[in-house]
């Protein structure tokens, strides 16, 4: 069992608990820890050696927390009687060993404990512009992984990110949460709607015998559906402006046009 651990290393340490900490204090420690020192989210230089350090200290105090506990404090025994004689080179070499490891995981411990904040998490969801505008007409973004509704408004369109604060990676020893921030990246058919500010320019492409004066044509736009009359002398590629079919009002900027231009197909 011993050649699964070392008993000179104390494991509460590592995790940044005192001795003879209770499983469940551990087992948070452990997961607080494991996600600042994560390879895939960490920036620390030596995140990958930390994070398995800590992965093995949770593992033997999870599976061997008794016999280690056991071997662990029959090791501080042997060290807090007298030092081995200086004949017995091996034994000294061992002792010196086993006070530089002790006070290294001491060291760890104690800065450990300084607060350390959390990460900010940044997400970019990619958006339909139907959807965009189905999200602005009901006024918020559902967040499954939070479960939480944040507030969604036109100022999704020109890139803004909106910051949810607390709700990014945990800080540890006290430190202050990280931050959410959100992004879109709304998708636009450039070849079939084009998008200035609040209105819609949408290109149709229709059998020339039905772009002609006076004919009510019923067309899909990414609001809705349009139901539009011709004018009498309306010209192809011209536009026609339906009031209201842009994109919709978010309670600080009202609701923008769309604009219809008809081109006959050959």
């Amino acid at each position: 069992m011993n050649k699964h651990y070392d008993t000179s290393v104390d494991y509460f340490a590592v995790l940044g608990v005192h001795y003879g900490a209770c499983e469940k204090t551990v087992k948070t420690m452990y997961r607080k820890m494991a996600r600042r020192y994560h390879p895939d989210v960490s920036t620390i230089h030596d995140a990958h050696t930390k994070f398995q350090e800590i992965a093995f200290a949770y593992e033997v105090l999870k599976k061997h927390r008794k016999i280690y506990c056991l071997d662990y404090e029959r090791n501080e025994s042997k060290k807090s009687s007298s030092p081995p004689k200086s004949s017995d080179t091996t034994r000294s070499k061992a002792y010196a060993r086993a006070q530089k490891t002790t006070k290294r995981y001491s060291d760890q411990t104690y800065h450990a404990h300084r607060p350390i904040h959390g990460k900010n998490r940044v997400i970019t969801y990619p958006l339909t512009l139907r959807y965009a505008i189905r999200l602005l007409t009901l006024g918020y973004f559902y967040i499954p992984g939070l479960k939480v509704k944040m507030k969604f408004t036109r100022e999704a369109f020109n890139g803004k990110t909106f910051r949810l604060k607390g709700k990014g990676y945990n800080g540890l020893f006290g430190g202050k949460a990280g931050d959410y921030l959100v992004r879109f990246n709304i998708k636009i058919d450039g070849l079939k709607f084009q998008l200035e500010g609040g209105d819609i320019y949408g290109t149709f492409t229709l059998p020339k015998l039905l772009i002609r004066g006076g004919k009510k044509l019923e067309l899909e736009s990414p609001a809705g559906r349009l139901s539009v009359t011709l004018p009498s002398d309306y010209r192809s590629q011209s536009f026609i402006k339906v009031k209201g079919m842009g994109l919709p009002a978010d309670g600080v900027l009202s609701a923008g046009d769309f604009y219809v231009c008809l081109v006959p197909s050959e």
